[in-house]
């Protein structure tokens, strides 16, 4: 990455924070009475964003899945950027969710009283041993080159990575053979929690049987399908801006075309069984995310920016890496509008006639548009994210190859 992109980009996360600071002030001194969502429509923009890093972290799982579980050579240059995408990902998802509960200081509830009945419990235990798995791995990857770095006299931190290197000074063949077998033993253990993890969160909406559109078999799929698109999208990015690998490139930008096409494809059928089945709630859903107060959101921003003109830059820019990585930065940028296209609308029908007559209330209401607060909120996780992504990809040897520090061992 250019200097010049580097720096605005660190402009612009730290201009986010302290933007969104006063937003995080107010969910932290008020709860939840500055939010827009209520009790018809419990959940809005912010779970969202946690479904949209859900995403990204679950493409990001699959590169390392084909690097060092399925040892696909090509993909260990992608090994330790995607490995740290998926950290930070998961760092912004676990933000969201828990600023999006009600009391977030009772979450230790799920350690003393976790019910392994519910799904929630499931995606806790599960999130947390993916956050643990993904932080050994990256520092397996990376430990290596903390080692080099640390006795480099022209390189400024030593302390600090000889620090995070855990006090290790030397670093040999054996020890590079040790870790790599070991970042092979956490990920085929993460490939059987990953895909419970990303399913449990597919399965927590498609189990729900009065939201008509959530409650499909085709919702787990559609979130495998996602996951691969929007993820396979930033990561496409990613290795075109800090990797320069052309022919990598390309190829990503293959299965992303591959994933889009998909997408699409199962977002038609989506509709086309929904009109089909005639089921007034489904239909009224449907109707919202076509024609609703946010038909923009859908038209416009997914479908026109984020699925048409991809399709048409990746088709014809196949061979050029920047048509390839514009492509699919379009696609990474409107993804939110999927998510939120997919959240509210099954929120905002009354599934009860005559419901909306019955009680008057601002949080009995299911027109639902996020306010300030919720915009500074997610302005400010996003920014975290950004900002620790950019650090890490400058400060730690997360983009460098996957020799771990070879060249430097002796």
């Amino acid at each position: 990455m250019q200097r010049t992109s580097y720096t605005l980009l660190i402009v612009l996360a730290v201009l986010g924070l302290l933007a969104g600071s006063w937003g995080m002030a107010q969910r932290l001194l008020y709860g939840l009475n500055p939010v827009a969502f209520g009790s018809y429509v419990p959940w809005g923009l912010w779970v969202a964003f946690y479904l949209y890093f859900l995403g990204l972290s679950a493409g990001a799982f699959l590169v390392t899945m084909m690097a060092y579980v399925f040892e696909m050579e090509r993909f260990h240059r992608l090994g330790r950027l995607a490995a740290y995408t998926v950290l930070i990902a998961l760092l912004c998802e676990v933000l969201f969710i828990t600023l999006d509960l009600g009391r977030m200081s009772r979450i230790y509830r799920f350690l003393i009283t976790p019910s392994f009945s519910s799904l929630m419990t499931w995606m806790f235990v599960l999130f947390n041993a993916m956050l643990i798995i993904y932080a050994l791995k990256t520092f397996f990857l990376i430990r290596g080159d903390l080692v080099a770095w640390s006795k480099d006299p022209q390189r400024k931190g030593r302390g600090l990575y000889r620090l995070l290197a855990l006090g290790k000074s030397e670093y040999s063949e054996k020890d590079h053979r040790r870790d790599h077998k070991i970042v092979h033993g956490l990920s085929l253990v993460s490939l059987p929690v990953g895909l419970l993890f990303y399913g449990t969160n597919g399965a927590f909406f498609a189990i729900l049987m009065n939201r008509p559109i959530w409650n499909s078999a085709l919702t787990p799929l559609l979130f495998i399908i996602a996951a691969i698109l929007s993820g396979g999208a930033l990561i496409t990015v990613l290795t075109h801006v800090f990797m320069r690998d052309a022919p990598l490139v390309r190829a990503l930008g293959r299965a992303t075309l591959f994933a889009l096409v998909a997408f699409l494809f199962l977002e038609m059928l989506q509709f086309f069984v929904g009109y089909q089945a005639d089921v007034p709630w489904a239909v009224a859903a449907l109707n919202l995310i076509a024609f609703g107060d946010y038909w923009w959101t859908f038209w416009i921003v997914h479908l026109g920016l984020g699925g048409l003109l991809p399709l048409l830059l990746l088709l014809a820019g196949k061979d050029n890496t920047t048509a390839v990585a514009w492509a699919c930065a379009l696609i990474v940028l409107t993804f939110v509008a999927v998510r939120f296209n997919f959240i509210i609308p099954d929120l905002a029908v009354y599934k009860l006639e005559g419901l909306e007559h019955t009680f008057y209330h601002a949080r009995l209401r299911t027109q639902y548009t996020p306010n300030m607060n919720e915009w500074l909120v997610s302005l400010w996780v996003v920014s975290v994210g950004l900002l620790a992504f950019l650090l890490g990809a400058r400060w730690l040897p997360v983009t460098s190859s996957d020799a771990g520090g070879m060249e430097h061992a002796h």
